[in-house]
């Protein structure tokens, strides 16, 4: 099946889709020994491919974590200005895994990881409908439960705002059926085959 080149490098756990990008406009990709341009399309299955002289890796097992991300953490993989991301809380063994979604620096709690880009794509999709349950604390000392269906950035943190309310601690508790359960900041798991199958759609 033909897929865009930087999708099918990035399923392949080299890079991310932004970074094969760049790998492709430098010209260092070729597909059956032609060097391959932006949007250009291969078949993994029947072609060729190379990323700077070397041939694209077989296809990696399926990974599937649930981080409890700590407040400080940020979720993005690669940020020059970041002290601290999720990646520097996963060992190195588990290969290139892309969070599903996000939380902001300041937020904690569930965050999935996973090199499943079908998985993300059904989970961040804006028709999803998955539910993201948050426990909020307010300045008053106050706590409540907050559930929302869609993922604009600081939107919990900005209803909050127009009740008049300040957030002092952000916590995400359940994506669909995902359970934070008792892991604590920085702590992670491998997802059971029921959850696995739930993430998958199956």
């Amino acid at each position: 099946m033909r897929e865009r080149l930087q999708k099918i490098i990035s399923s392949r756990g080299l890079m991310s889709r932004r970074a094969a990008e760049a790998v492709i406009a430098r010209g260092e990709v070729a597909v059956d020994g032609v060097a391959a341009k932006l949007g250009d399309s291969a078949d993994p299955e029947t072609q060729r491919i190379t990323v700077s002289g070397r041939p694209l890796p077989a296809p990696p097992d399926l990974v599937y974590i649930l981080l409890n991300k700590p407040r400080g953490v940020t979720t993005t993989l690669r940020d020059d200005h970041a002290k601290k991301t999720v990646r520097g809380l996963l060992p190195e063994e588990l290969g290139y895994l892309v969070p599903v979604g996000r939380l902001d620096r300041d937020s904690e709690g569930l965050l999935l990881m996973t090199n499943d880009g079908a998985a993300v794509r059904r989970l961040t999709h804006p028709s999803s409908g998955i539910e993201k349950e948050y426990r909020v604390t307010v300045l008053s000392g106050g706590q409540m439960t907050v559930t929302i269906t869609e993922g604009k950035k600081h939107q919990v943190r900005n209803m909050c705002k127009a009740q008049g309310l300040t957030v002092t601690r952000l916590v995400r508790v359940r994506e669909g059926k995902l359970l934070l359960g008792a892991l604590k900041p920085g702590q992670w798991r491998v997802l059971s085959r029921e959850e696995i199958g739930y993430v998958r759609g199956e």
